[in-house]
């Protein structure tokens, strides 16, 4: 037997409403029209939610607000999804009705394919697993929060009003003193080992569901993760790291070698990496100082997201640079058309892109297996410069093709033979 779903749809245009239908033709749904919140309210307090699978409600309603109406269905469905409606006018507004549990958004005008993929996809999901979900809205509420403090530091720093070097030292201090204990990650982390340590039923089940556990272990481990990323920040910060210093050969050939590691990564959109001729440079003869598993950390991140933002079957450039007094290594790639920044990273966030917990896009790349938190570029930062380097971020132009190209390139410089600030 055919399931046939109830759909709730909140759109005042007639030619808009039509759509939505049109879209959705193709699943086995019932559709319920209203133009504004006064009638939806009216409806469902003669009938309650119980009937309805799922709403669509524009964010913009003659009589109100869309996410009024939201928040007047969460106050007795916690668990119904909500799809929200939106102009790219009202970044604001999205932000703001994403703190009511809503479990999606499209932005107008709507692909009706898309639409259909969303609903499909939100109807198939049990409850519990919008309770996973809520996580993933949280990343997406942060760039409100960090802006401000984007602002709020640059301002304080350019009345002097305190030292960014300390500044950086209390901020990773304080946030990953705050993750690991009391209330958050950490409290997460010791409900998971007590609970491994209470006793089986004969069934196998804990005191918990396991379906419940299983969500529970999953994030702890990306909870102890993300801990654990904080302490190598923490541990740069504070000049915890040794330093050994090697040849610029022996960097160049570990960089080599973690671009084979990362093969299964580039089969994802069919990538490859190309390196620049380094044979006739006498990098044996030029000295670094250098911490091999923070490198190693800090050009895997640089990697993975260019294979991550770039094209389809496009190719990530590793450029290495020989200079007298110091050298550079470069990683550049093309954007890709997913992440709807156009053809280039706005200037406006050049610098931004570095700062914890900033995010240039809200989409999640679970086949990756990154964090997506914002911190990885975080860490880059901190450990080239407590290395005596730099790292910067441009947009570039590729002239070697037939036409020329938009591309983006992450560039490190490091002295020769640097030591630890």
């Amino acid at each position: 037997m055919i399931t046939q779903y109830k759909i709730l749809i909140v759109e005042d245009d007639p030619t808009t409403a039509l759509l939505y239908q049109g879209a959705l033709r193709s699943i086995s749904c019932e559709l319920f029209l209203f133009s504004g919140i006064k009638p939806v309210l009216h409806q469902l307090g003669n009938e309650g939610l119980d009937k309805y699978d799922l709403l669509l409600v524009d964010l913009i309603l003659p009589d109100g607000r869309g996410v009024d109406l939201v928040r007047e269905i969460r106050k007795s469905d916690s668990q119904i999804p909500i799809i929200v409606i939106s102009s790219e006018s009202e970044n604001q507004s999205i932000i703001q009705v994403m703190k009511e549990n809503v479990q999606d958004y499209l932005i107008k005008p709507v692909i009706p394919k898309e639409l259909s993929k969303k609903v499909e996809y939100h109807l198939s999901k049990r409850s519990f697993d919008y309770q996973k979900s809520i996580l993933e809205k949280e990343k997406i509420i942060s760039l409100e929060k960090l802006l401000d403090w984007y602002n709020f530091k640059n301002r304080s720093m350019d009345n002097r009003e305190f030292n960014s070097q300390e500044l950086h030292k209390n901020l990773f201090h304080v946030l990953r003193e705050s993750l690991s204990q009391g209330a958050g990650f950490g409290i997460l982390v010791q409900i998971i080992d007590i609970i491994r340590g209470m006793k089986q039923t004969e069934n196998g089940d804990y005191i918990l569901e396991k379906g419940i556990l299983t969500i529970l272990e999953e994030n702890a481990e990306y909870s102890k993760k993300i801990l654990n990323t904080f302490t190598e920040i923490e541990n740069i910060i504070f000049g915890r790291v040794e330093e050994e210093v090697v040849s610029l050969e022996t960097l160049w050939q570990e960089v080599v070698s973690l671009t084979k590691e990362l093969y299964p990564y580039t089969q994802i959109k069919r990538q490859r990496f190309i390196f620049s001729d380094s044979e006739s440079m006498k990098m044996e003869s030029k000295n670094i100082c250098w911490n091999r598993d923070y490198f190693r950390k800090v050009f895997r991140e640089l990697l993975i997201n260019a294979l991550k933002f770039s094209k389809e079957s496009s190719s990530v450039l590793l450029l290495l640079n020989l200079k007298q007094d110091n050298f550079s290594i470069s990683v550049v790639n093309v954007v890709g058309e997913d992440l709807n920044i156009g053809k280039g990273i706005p200037n406006e966030y050049l610098d931004l892109i570095f700062e914890p917990f900033f995010r240039l896009t809200k989409n999640l790349y679970e086949k990756y297996e990154t964090f997506d938190f914002g911190i990885g570029l975080s860490l880059v930062k901190e450990t080239i410069q407590k290395f005596g380097g730099s790292v910067v971020v441009s947009n570039i132009s590729d002239h070697l093709g037939e036409s020329v190209e938009p591309k983006v390139e992450f560039k490190i410089t490091l002295p020769h033979s640097s030591s630890l600030k």
